[in-house]
C-alpha cells in the first residue's frame, strides 16, 4: 500500500478548495448580464369562411429583444416580485431608490429610467387600480390622478425600449390599489427593467 506524503495531502486540498470554490469566486465577482425577450408576443390568425374557401390573415406582434446595458433595448436593472395587497387596501412601490426594495440579484434597488413595466393581476374578483395617487408617481399616464384599471386576470404592459428610458427620479413610486371589490386580498406580478 502507498502512502500519502503531507505534500500530496496539501496538493490535493488546494485543488479541491480550488475546484468547489472558484464557481462561487467568479459569481461573486462575475459578470451581470441581461438576454431574452419580453413584450406581447402576440401571434393570432384571422380567419373568414365562406362559400369554399377560408382566407387566414396573419396578425403578429413580435417580442422585443433585450439585452444588458444602457443603450436601446438594453436594461441592467430589473425588478420582479409578487405584491399581496389587502381588501380595500393600497401600496407604493419606490423604483428609485427606497432602500427597501431588491433587485432580481439581491442588491438594493436603484433604478434612474424605466423602459420596462408589467402588471398581472391574479385575482379572480377584483380590480387593480394602477398610478394616480400623488405627482410623485411614474409619469406614464399624461395626468398625476390619471388612474389605469386593470381587471381580474387582466396584464398592463409598457415599454418603451430605447436608450434613455423614462426619467423616473422625481416620479418614482408605482401605485397600486385594491379597488375593494370581491372577496379577499390580490395578488400582483410586478416586472420593472431599467438603468441605474
Amino acid at each position: 500500500m502507498r502512502r500519502v506524503t503531507k505534500k500530496q495531502i496539501v496538493v490535493m486540498t488546494v485543488v479541491i478548495t480550488a475546484v468547489f470554490l472558484l464557481p462561487a469566486i467568479i459569481w461573486a465577482v462575475g459578470t451581470t448580464r441581461t438576454s431574452g425577450s419580453a413584450g406581447p408576443g402576440i401571434d393570432l390568425r384571422a380567419y373568414k369562411s365562406g362559400g369554399l374557401v377560408e382566407i387566414g390573415v396573419p396578425i403578429a406582434v413580435d417580442n422585443f429583444s433585450w439585452t444588458y446595458g444602457t443603450s436601446a433595448n438594453a436594461a441592467n436593472v430589473i425588478y420582479a416580485d409578487t405584491v399581496t395587497i389587502a381588501d380595500d387596501a393600497n401600496d407604493t412601490l419606490d423604483l428609485y431608490a427606497s432602500g427597501t426594495l431588491y433587485d432580481v440579484f439581491n442588491s438594493a434597488l436603484t433604478m434612474e429610467s424605466l423602459k420596462f413595466l408589467y402588471l398581472k393581476n391574479n385575482s379572480s374578483d377584483a380590480t387593480l387600480r394602477a398610478f394616480g395617487n400623488e405627482s410623485s408617481d411614474i409619469a406614464i399616464c399624461a395626468e398625476p390622478n390619471d388612474v389605469v384599471y386593470v381587471k381580474p386576470g387582466g396584464v398592463f404592459l409598457w415599454v418603451y425600449p430605447g436608450a434613455g428610458g423614462l426619467d423616473i427620479t422625481t416620479n418614482k413610486n408605482l401605485f397600486l390599489d385594491h379597488d375593494g371589490t370581491g372577496t379577499s386580498s390580490m395578488a400582483i406580478d410586478v416586472i420593472a427593467m431599467g438603468n441605474d
